[in-house]
């Protein structure tokens, strides 16, 4: 598990005002996921399920993670210099703001300066369109509420990965042999992050340098 500490959790206005503590799981247990063709149409974006926090000790971590990052938050010296804290989410609202356009730096600013104004405004303006029903003090006392908060919010790093593994020739799940080639299919390899056979417990760029090095040098030798 690994917190990551920002000041800053967008280009725009609003996104400059609020800090965030980011509780990730990077050994997931939860490993099995499922991609999934949408149509047959190649332009249309696959299906993609991760199942995330399907094991109960990818939870449990996130669970606690969140408790502990809401603890740090309550102490008196980080009560000093900030104020109302929330627990937050990647939700489809956060995206939408987060695109880059003019439309969203002009009422992200507007936003940015109204939560600048009284506190009692600025109160309102997190409650009603900041938060999601959630609040900080809910979560530390109930279970039940962080989980369901935990649910909500997990979403994944951008670093998918295992969708094409390799594996021995009797591995059923195995798509690509440990040179890269797609079995069955002539002439095609695969070398990227999603032939590993297992989730990496690290950030998956130097493994994806590694595999990109390994492949090159066998397709170097004509195997």
């Amino acid at each position: 598990m690994l917190v990551a500490v920002t000041n800053k959790s967008s280009w725009h206005a609003v996104g400059e005002q609020i800090g965030s503590f980011i509780v990730s799981v990077y050994k997931t247990y939860s490993e099995t996921g499922q991609v999934r063709l949408a149509s047959r149409d190649p332009r249309d974006e696959p299906i993609v399920e991760f199942n995330l926090l399907s094991d109960r000790r990818d939870l449990d971590r996130m669970m606690d993670g969140v408790r502990r990052s809401a603890e740090i938050q309550m102490m008196p010296v980080m009560q000093s210099v900030t104020s109302d804290p929330f627990p937050a989410s990647y939700s489809d609202k956060v995206r939408q703001v987060g695109i880059l356009s003019r439309k969203n730096k002009v009422i992200t600013d507007l936003l940015a300066r109204a939560l600048d104004g009284p506190a009692a405004l600025r109160s309102y303006l997190m409650r009603t369109l900041i938060m999601e029903g959630f609040a900080l003090e809910g979560l530390m006392r109930d279970d039940e509420q962080l989980e369901a908060f935990c649910r909500k919010a997990a979403v994944g790093v951008w670093h998918a990965s295992c969708t094409c593994r390799m594996g021995a020739e009797d591995d059923p799940m195995a798509v690509t042999d440990p040179a890269g080639r797609v079995r069955g299919v002539e002439g095609l390899r695969i070398v990227d992050a999603s032939i590993f056979p297992v989730v990496p417990c690290a950030n998956t760029n130097f493994p994806v340098l590694m595999t990109a090095e390994k492949c090159a040098a066998v397709i170097l030798e004509g195997l």
